[in-house]
């Protein structure tokens, strides 16, 4: 009966291109945060996987935004083949439309309309606010949970400044384009597939379309040190995207390699995330301490999907 009167008093709007301007408003009222439109542009184009803007606003009959929900399609790759998936991301409400279960609704119109564009499944990494809604109001099933690894680098903290800092970040930006500028590589296939993980059954396809979606975020870098080839994002702190496969014996040069990129790049932390069935931590789970992290999480629309088979790293947050 609730979500009865709540349809009635609200009007639901698939989002397109002129909806930026809306969710851009929605960042401010639901969070104040200040977002670039053009960054909120370069974060929905995902036509690189073959799909964009799946997802709803909400507004109510006098034509006030009230919140939003949508997901971000991205290719696959599992067990060898390609499929597409999305990423449950951003989820806003005005603080005057809350607690009316606009959240549940947008959620469940957006993958009837997931489902109707051929996405075989929605995943994502909730917090501990957002975990309740998603397991009991859209029946979300969870396998494994993200660990976080965080190493403290001797540098003087300038990255963590100019996160902090924001006046000084564009300086920043300059000063990290610089400090990698010889360890920066071409964006061609010979180099991408190198991210690419052989030893996995499932995961976020890491193509040239992924990397240059990621890339567009003028924070994130494609290089390669120490023979390694990464995707890092040096803010707040050095986020280790992903990276190229790493036989056992240079495990302890990998560890080194992200630490040493740290203190270059003059972040305070060296943050490095895995899902808990990936083989990297297996290796490093009894070497290094570690933290749990986000839980993960599928709105199963193919039940016949492995799920337990797929691993994640930092780069498949849609905030990196």
């Amino acid at each position: 009966m609730k979500s009865e009167i709540v349809m009635s008093e609200y009007n639901f709007l698939q989002i397109d291109d002129h909806s930026y301007k809306s969710i851009k408003e929605l960042y401010w009222r639901s969070f104040k945060l200040k977002t670039r439109l053009e960054e909120i542009k370069n974060k929905y184009d995902t036509s690189g996987f073959g799909l964009k803007n799946i997802g709803y606003l909400a507004k109510d009959s006098s034509g006030d935004l009230a919140a939003y929900y949508g997901v971000f399609p991205i290719r696959m790759s599992l067990m060898g083949k390609d499929i597409l998936a999305a990423q449950s991301a951003d989820t806003m409400t005005a603080p005057e439309h809350r607690k009316k279960g606009l959240f549940t609704l947008l959620a469940k119109k957006t993958y009837e309309k997931a489902a109707e564009t051929g996405i075989r499944f929605v995943f994502g990494f909730p917090n501990d606010n957002s975990l309740p809604g998603f397991q009991r109001n859209l029946h979300w099933k969870f396998y494994g949970i993200m660990k976080t690894w965080k190493f403290s680098n001797k540098t003087l903290p300038v990255s963590e400044l100019a996160s902090r800092f924001r006046i000084i970040l564009p300086l920043y930006q300059i000063y990290s384009r610089i400090r990698l500028k010889k360890y920066s590589v071409e964006m061609t296939q010979s180099n991408v597939e190198h991210l690419s993980d052989k030893k996995v059954n499932g995961q976020v396809k890491k193509d040239v379309h992924f990397v240059q979606y990621k890339t567009s975020n003028q924070n994130v870098h494609f290089i390669r040190m120490n023979g390694f080839f990464f995707l890092i994002k040096p803010i707040p702190h050095l986020n280790i995207g992903c990276f190229s496969n790493i036989e056992e014996e240079k495990t302890d040069l990998f560890l080194n390699t992200i630490k040493q990129l740290g203190m270059k790049l003059g972040c305070g932390k060296t943050v490095l995330t895995l899902s808990d069935n990936h083989w990297l931590y297996e290796r490093l789970k009894s070497k290094v301490s570690f933290t749990d992290s986000l839980p993960i999480g599928y709105f199963e629309i193919d039940p016949n999907i492995p799920y337990k088979e797929i691993t994640y790293v930092g780069a498949d947050y849609d905030t990196f």
